[in-house]
């Protein structure tokens, strides 16, 4: 746990608090001593949640304390398993799929004593890495395969839908995926089911579109109200979704995947874009709280500084007790 929360805080520090680290933290400090070079070889049985309604279960028999079980739970496999997740899962965990328990989409069983050879490298570090991190290559392979339309200079129209995470009362959750030749479209839906919380949002995703005046060679971005969803998913079903605090969508040309560098660092930012916004949502009420707080008690310090003596005369008696006044 010490080796993660020190991982945590330098990816933090580097990205200026602004980014949540990908990979999951507490499947990284279980699977980083059972698969890098102290070789712990001991049974264990973790369950981890995780952002958009990730679920994980990290097992370790007794019996061959070398075979690691990762089984895991998302929202709309098989819409991943069609778009590209079933040939990233094979690429990078080859001959590692096994059945699921009840509760879970998909698992994979890795020796520790002989590791898969993956694209991450062949270490048991890198290997630790990218099984915490599998969440970003699962809900990231929509993003990858629209990724290789554009560019291949390939033409396609369809829209693919992916649910992030459990809707709201009103809606929101979804990301749709609109690859053209020259470019590909991500439009987010987003919600809150606390009304503060999205009228916080929609001045986050309205300063979205203000911020790209200052940044240069960045993705367009837009935002509109739920009622006036973008026109590349206008044609989708059921889009207008009324009471949502927004759509946010963003614009990626081929400069801006143009090595594989900046195409991970792009699939990575935008599956964790609604973590990183709800992120930054509880963490402005929890300031503005603090600022509230840290008001009231200056005005009760200025009060309590303002109150003011008693202007009646007090009564004097003399050393017998008997009262007497001047004359």
């Amino acid at each position: 746990m010490a080796w993660a929360a020190k991982q945590q805080s330098s990816s933090s520090a580097s990205n200026g608090l602004m980014h949540l680290p990908s990979q999951n933290s507490i499947l990284l400090s279980a699977l980083t001593p059972r698969l890098g070079s102290e070789k712990l070889r001991e049974p264990t049985e973790l369950k981890v949640s995780d952002f958009d309604d990730v679920v994980y279960k990290l097992f370790v028999p007794p019996e061959a304390p070398n075979l690691i079980t990762l089984h895991v739970g998302l929202r709309s496999w098989s819409t991943l398993k069609s778009n590209g997740g079933q040939a990233a899962l094979d690429e990078n965990f080859p001959g590692c799929e096994t059945q699921p328990e009840e509760g879970f989409d998909l698992a994979i069983v890795v020796n520790a004593d002989s590791l898969p050879k993956g694209p991450w490298g062949s270490t048991g570090e890198a290997c630790a890495t990218q099984m915490a991190d599998i969440k970003t290559l699962l809900v990231g392979s929509p993003f990858a395969e629209a990724f290789k339309v554009l560019e291949g200079g390939g033409f396609t129209s369809g829209v693919t839908t992916i649910d992030l995470h459990a809707p709201t009362k009103d809606g929101g959750g979804k990301a749709y995926i609109v690859p053209k030749d020259d470019r590909v479209t991500v439009v987010f839906s987003v919600d809150f089911q606390d009304e503060t919380d999205k009228a916080i949002t929609r001045i986050f995703l309205q300063e979205f579109v203000e911020a790209q005046r200052s940044v240069n060679n960045c993705p367009p971005a837009a935002f509109s109200r739920g009622h006036e969803p973008p026109l590349e998913v206008q044609s989708v079903p059921n889009i207008v979704e009324e009471g949502i605090a927004g759509f946010v969508s963003f614009t990626l040309f081929k400069n801006h995947v143009s090595t594989k560098p900046k195409k991970l660092q792009a699939i990575s930012l935008l599956v964790n874009f609604l973590t990183y916004l709800q992120y930054h949502v509880k963490a402005t009420k929890t300031y503005m709280h603090m600022r509230m707080r840290n008001k009231v008690n200056g005005l009760l310090q200025v009060l309590s500084r303002a109150k003011q003596e008693s202007s009646e005369v007090k009564e004097k008696k003399t050393f017998q007790g008997k009262s007497f006044q001047r004359s």
